[in-house]
């Protein structure tokens, strides 16, 4: 064993490709691969057992004589592959708003890479319903529930969240999705100052664009700097601005069946979310629920939602539509105690787009995934 893991380390440090046959392991050997190690690498199976393991080193992307690109393998084992490269350990800023002051502490938060560009990584990934009807499992794999409030196993039914009808026509011509952001003064670790295609309005208009001029779905882009008063950045009412000014183009535009709030997360200055794509980088992408319940008062009358479940339906079947096209550019869905605005519709989301210490581009590039991840759930039949 001390051997076998010798020669993997050093196979690491010369940026070599290794194949090793499992089988000729001793079975404790053959259990810690399976359970440590497989996750991580690309697995090669013979039936149900683990076989051959494979390093793709210091490289974005291999092709195997079969035109197999092994940044779009499908991960077999039931560990999340966030965990497995997570190097963050603390705790992670999330929204703060006028509903909630104070920014959750989870030591469970969203995992990422510091300040490295991150070796391919397997997309692919996908899940049986068996594997999805546990609770456990779906909460242990793609969510991260705040400490603040809590999901109920009937509520989180992913068959019957996946049931969920959510597609929309288009054919009409007229205004199909909202996209707006409430914090819109949020920049990126290069933004230029004063420049608004710099912040988050800049990522609304690139998926503005890729949704128009990709997938046909009309949308209607609200610009409003929603966290900006008097020229004075104020994020202490920008839910509620941000509130009268969706009521306000719903109203004058009824055909909109769908309303994305587009953010970009606050992380430790070290933490870089992002991934390669297709050899470009780009930022992680998370969904974030509002239980409109705290596990202190439980449910809050004055935020009433009554899209609740539709929009648990929704941010799930992004996410996983997200992590079959993508894998780990999908962070895990975020759930918090409050609303966020996310009672206007059934098809609500509110989306966070990298971080702070993420550049402009990565942030955009991101918004291509993005684009294809919505086509999937709300216009393609499948």
């Amino acid at each position: 064993m001390k051997i076998i893991l010798t020669c993997l380390v050093c196979a690491l440090c010369l940026g070599v490709l290794v194949r090793l046959d499992v089988t000729m392991l001793s079975g404790q050997a053959q259990a810690f691969f399976q359970e440590t190690v497989a996750p991580v690498l690309h697995v090669d199976t013979t039936g149900s057992k683990l076989r051959n393991l494979f390093v793709p080193v210091l490289a974005d992307s291999e092709v195997d004589t079969t035109g197999n690109r092994w940044d779009k393998v499908a991960v077999s084992t039931g560990m999340d592959t966030e965990t497995a490269f997570s190097c963050e350990t603390g705790s992670e800023e999330t929204e703060t708003t006028t509903e909630a002051v104070t920014v959750a502490s989870d030591g469970d938060a969203e995992t990422a890479e510091t300040m490295v560009q991150p070796l391919s990584i397997p997309a692919g990934i996908t899940y049986s319903m068996e594997q999805l009807n546990n609770y456990d499992f779906l909460v242990g794999n793609c969510y991260t529930i705040d400490s603040s409030t809590n999901v109920t196993a009937e509520e989180l039914a992913a068959d019957t969240l996946l049931s969920e009808d959510l597609h929309i026509d288009p054919a009409s011509g007229e205004y199909k999705v909202l996209i707006y952001h409430t914090h819109g003064s949020e920049t990126f670790a290069d933004s230029r100052p004063g420049v608004i295609e710099d912040t988050v309005i800049g990522l609304g208009d690139e998926l503005t664009r890729i949704l128009e001029e990709d997938y046909g779905i009309p949308v209607y882009h609200d610009r409003t700097v929603y966290d900006v008063v008097d020229g004075v950045e104020d994020r202490s009412l920008a839910y509620d601005y941000a509130s009268d000014g969706i009521d306000a183009i719903l109203q004058q535009y009824p055909s909109i069946e769908v309303v994305l709030d587009i953010h970009r997360d606050g992380v430790r200055e070290d933490v870089r979310l992002v991934r390669d794509i297709d050899g470009v980088p780009t930022a992680q992408i998370m969904f974030l629920n509002g239980m409109s319940r705290t596990n202190e008062n439980g449910e809050i009358d004055y935020l009433y939602n009554p899209y609740r479940q539709e929009n648990l339906a929704f941010s799930l079947q992004m996410h996983l539509a997200g992590k079959e096209l993508y894998g780990d550019l999908m962070r895990r869905i975020y759930v918090r105690g409050y609303c966020f605005n996310l009672n206007k519709m059934p098809r609500s989301s509110l989306i966070e787009v990298g971080a702070q210490t993420n550049t402009v581009a990565e942030a955009k590039n991101a918004m291509v995934p993005l684009g294809a991840i919505l086509y999937k759930v709300l216009i393609a039949q499948e």
